[in-house]
């Protein structure tokens, strides 16, 4: 009898070793899955971290591209350089570029393609300017913008003033044709250490988590054995008090090696199973870690979007920059050839900017913009206005008739009314006015978005021209020198 249960439990020791082999390779497993996700997570959110870098460069680029006049850009000559063509587009750039306040964004700057090579147009930079023809480093994405779309090196590049990962935009005419290239240099050094101090920081982070994970399933292992030390103290006792019975029963028994042998098979069919006393909390852990990276993915995701949308707002009024009233062109011309389009479009050009720029500074001039941008927004929403010039707006509208646009247009004036009648923002000569006009999209007849707008844009001119029949000949010949 007692060699019987010595040999089981000789038995229920074995199965317990073997349990605790299963965990620790069950934790051995869990470990190696959370370096995998560590490595994941860390090449992840790496990529991540550089498509940020590359789309923030890119935008400002795009920016640029957008507010800079093409026509002046298309027709600048080295003659030009100092002279008022010049400063202006200078202007437009340092305005571009100080808006950021971004100081790894070290340059920006305009180049043309001049036969196989590249040179400096306009470089704003007040202290050591390239000279305009000076050629510039070829870099793979030059091309790439030259062919009409906006890219970023993947690798940086050296020249007199650093070494910089450069985003390139083309700046389009009327036509779509490239009369020049926008470059926006980011210090490589910056660029590189961002990623370098993003990387350690995830693999720190990484490895305290593994390390924790590791401490976790080693206390859980300390504990599991505890419990099977109890468990094996508690089979101990139980195999001392089945001894008693046995006997017992054998001294009732003449057949006491059946009973014993009974009661050994009664004993194999119960065994205790370890296995159930697992500490379910290791699940709990992985369920944890899980939120943990769909919520980093999902913060990512966010930023991206934020970055896109930033891209497409006009950070002076927060209305549609020009990159989004472009997509929202191509929008309408698919409408339009899909034979589904209904809209229309409003012009408006705010007058007497020149003037307010030039006698009372370019900050009156920025709040004329942002002020007639608000009251715009106020009657035509402002989801639906663009900016597309320093003092021209453009709302692309739901169908509405011309009756219905005239009467818009009637409520704006009262909004202007009041607004220079009690707001009273301006000096005593100043007041905020602008010319607009609208047209409506004709089924039938207009076969692209220009259409409706030629019309929009005929209209505001002869509005324009009403304001300074009434207002007098010396106020249109300032505005045409803006």
């Amino acid at each position: 009898m007692r060699a019987i249960l010595r040999r089981k439990g000789t038995g229920m020791k074995r199965k317990i070793g073997l349990t605790t082999r299963y965990v620790i390779i069950v934790c051995a497993l869990l470990l190696a899955l959370s370096v995998a996700a560590g490595v994941v997570l860390m090449r992840q959110s790496g990529m991540a971290m550089k498509s940020m870098i590359r789309k923030h460069m890119l935008s400002v680029a795009d920016t640029a591209a957008a507010l800079v006049d093409e026509e002046e850009l298309a027709t600048l000559t080295e003659a030009d350089v100092g002279g008022e063509k010049y400063r202006r587009i200078c202007e437009t750039l340092l305005t571009i570029k100080n808006s950021q306040k971004d100081e790894d964004i070290k340059y920006i700057y305009l180049i043309k393609r001049e036969g196989d090579h590249y040179v400096f147009t306009v470089d704003p930079d007040p202290v050591s300017p390239a000279d305009f023809g000076q050629e510039v480093v070829y870099t793979p994405a030059q091309d790439v913008a030259w062919s009409g779309r906006g890219e970023v090196d993947d690798t940086a590049y050296e020249d007199d003033w650093g070494c910089f990962y450069s985003a390139w935009s083309p700046v389009k005419d009327s036509s779509g044709a490239v009369v020049g290239i926008v470059g926006v240099d980011f210090v490589a050094d910056s660029y590189d250490r961002q990623m370098r101090v993003h990387s350690a920081v995830v693999a720190v982070t990484g490895t305290l988590t593994v390390l924790i994970g590791l401490a976790i399933m080693l206390l859980l292992t300390r504990q599991l054995n505890r419990r099977l030390g109890t468990i094996n103290a508690e089979v101990s006792v139980l195999s001392g008090d089945v001894d008693k019975l046995a006997q017992e029963i054998a001294a009732h028994s003449k057949t006491s090696d059946e009973g014993a042998g009974a009661l050994g098979a009664s004993f194999d069919e119960a065994p205790v199973d370890p296995a159930n006393t697992v500490d379910e909390k290791t699940a709990d852990a992985i369920v944890t870690l899980r939120t943990k990276i769909v919520a980093m993915q999902h913060t990512l995701r966010e930023y991206v979007a934020y970055v896109n949308k930033q891209a497409m707002t006009d950070s002076m009024t927060g209305t549609g920059n020009k990159r989004a009233y472009l997509d929202r062109i191509r929008e309408m011309n698919q409408r339009i050839a899909s034979g589904d389009a209904d809209f229309a479009v409003a012009v408006f050009d705010i007058n007497g900017l020149k003037v307010a720029n030039d006698n009372y500074g370019h900050e009156c001039g920025d709040h004329l913009i942002s002020d007639a941008a608000r009251l715009i927004c106020r009657i035509f929403e402002r989801e639906r206005i663009y900016r597309i010039g320093g003092d021209e707006f453009i709302a692309v509208l739901d169908p509405i008739s011309e009756e219905e646009m005239a009467e818009r247009f009637a409520r704006l004036d009262k909004e202007v009314e009041a607004f220079n009648q009690y707001e009273k923002r301006y000096a005593v000569k100043m007041a905020l006015t602008f010319s607009k006009g609208g047209a409506v999209f004709r089924p039938g007849e207009d076969t692209d978005f220009k259409d409706v707008f030629r019309r929009a844009d005929h209209a505001m001119y002869r509005d324009k021209g009403n304001f300074y029949r009434i207002h007098g000949d010396r106020r249109r010949k300032e505005e045409d020198q803006d």
